[in-house]
């Protein structure tokens, strides 16, 4: 089967299409391909909310040691910390209320001393960053972050 397709000069296509071409003009180039030519990486810009306190980060029974249960918390606190470069830190450590009181007094400090690490390792001053061993937080304070390394109390 032929399909009969009308001839069309190529020089009748060039005029056809003339008025739709500006002699001359350019298309404009996207931001993104403006950004992938200059080799920039645009990371997403977030705006700073309030600091939410307190951050808990949980522990497994009578374990000094984060695990990555922990991860999500840290980088939470991480994150509100780089975003307020002038708040304070106070991480409290908590037991899970088994064995002698020393007993319970030395995990509280281990798991409060094992998220200030992880907190200076994500960029956060030591200066800033208060560590102790029990105790409840103190009452709302805007420029400071509470962080409870707590445990299982079962």
């Amino acid at each position: 089967m032929r399909t009969l397709l009308p001839s069309i000069s190529l020089a009748a296509l060039a005029l056809a299409l003339a008025g739709c071409v500006t002699p001359g003009a350019k298309p404009a180039t996207s931001r993104a391909v403006l950004d992938a030519r200059a080799h920039r990486n645009v990371e997403k810009v977030t705006a700073c909310g309030a600091l939410a306190s307190p951050v808990a980060v949980g522990f497994a029974f009578a374990e000094p040691a984060l695990s990555e249960l922990a991860t999500p918390a840290l980088e939470a606190a991480g994150q509100q910390l780089a975003c307020h470069p002038d708040a304070a830190v106070l991480v409290i450590g908590q037991a899970d209320l088994h064995g002698t009181a020393a007993e319970q007094h030395a995990l509280a400090q281990a798991r409060a001393e094992a998220v200030a690490k992880d907190l200076r390792a994500r960029g956060v001053a030591a200066a800033r960053i208060q560590v102790q061993a029990e105790g409840n937080p103190p009452a709302d304070d805007p420029r400071r972050l509470v962080v409870l390394a707590e445990g299982r109390r079962w």
